[in-house]
Parts: C-alpha cells; structure tokens; sequence
C-alpha cells in the first residue's frame, strides 16, 4: 500500500526503541537473494505486530511467512519470504531485489522499523562503510 494522506508512510525515528539495525556483510550485497536477522531482533521489535499462529508457525513448525519490506527513499516495496535458519536466525528471501539499484558495500548499516499503518517493515540506509 502506498502512502496516504491519512496515513502516510512511517519516517525513521532515531528515537524509536524498536529500530533494527543491521550491519551488511559480504554474503548480504552484491548478488545475495537472502538477508539474516536474529530470532531476538524480531522477537523484539517485529514478531509483537504479527498475527500469533504465524509465528507460531514461522518458529515452531518452520513455517515460511511473506513480509513487505518498504525502501523509504525509493518508495519501492518488496515482498520477502522469511524462513527459519536453524535455531537462532531467520533469513530473509527475496533480498536480491532490494539490491537492485543500490550500491551496498560490506559493512553498510541499514535500519528498519515496523510501520503500524501498513504492516511492514519500512527500511533505509543508516550509515555507510568507509572501507
């Protein structure tokens, strides 16, 4: 969903508790179709907006689930699978998109926040590598 008038899209706010910030490794840019996040990064600040028997599903019976991920500065949102990998982690399917146009080096930061209004992860890009 685009944003409205009514509801427009959520910006970042450095003040948020919730923000999830990710520093990107090599295996995350170039060519990588999928991005990891730790099963407490979500827990903590992603898992709280989404229905239960999803995560339930998603945790317990390795259940994959679709999330919307939203580029706040190209207004441009994918949809991800995100599946578990192994007892920790979950990774994020689909990033290979996101990648496209940008130009990511190791060490990277992004962050992301939930967006209440439409249900998805709204992201952008935090502070860049200068290696």
């Amino acid at each position: 969903m685009q944003s409205t008038d009514l509801y427009p899209d959520a910006p970042f706010d450095p003040k948020r508790e919730r923000n999830i910030f990710i520093t990107l490794t090599e295996s995350e840019i170039g060519l990588s179709n999928t991005i990891t996040m730790s099963k407490e990064l979500l827990e903590a600040n992603v898992f709280i907006y989404l229905p239960s028997k999803d995560v339930t599903g998603l945790i317990q019976h390795n259940e994959a689930i679709l999330m919307d991920v939203f580029d706040y500065d190209t207004k441009i949102t994918t949809t991800h699978i995100i599946r578990k990998d192994g007892d920790k982690d979950f990774k994020f399917h689909g990033w290979n998109t996101v990648l496209q146009g940008k130009h990511f080096r190791t060490g990277d930061t992004i962050v992301l926040w939930w967006d209440v209004f439409h249900l998805r992860l709204n992201f952008k890009q935090f502070m860049f590598s200068f290696v």
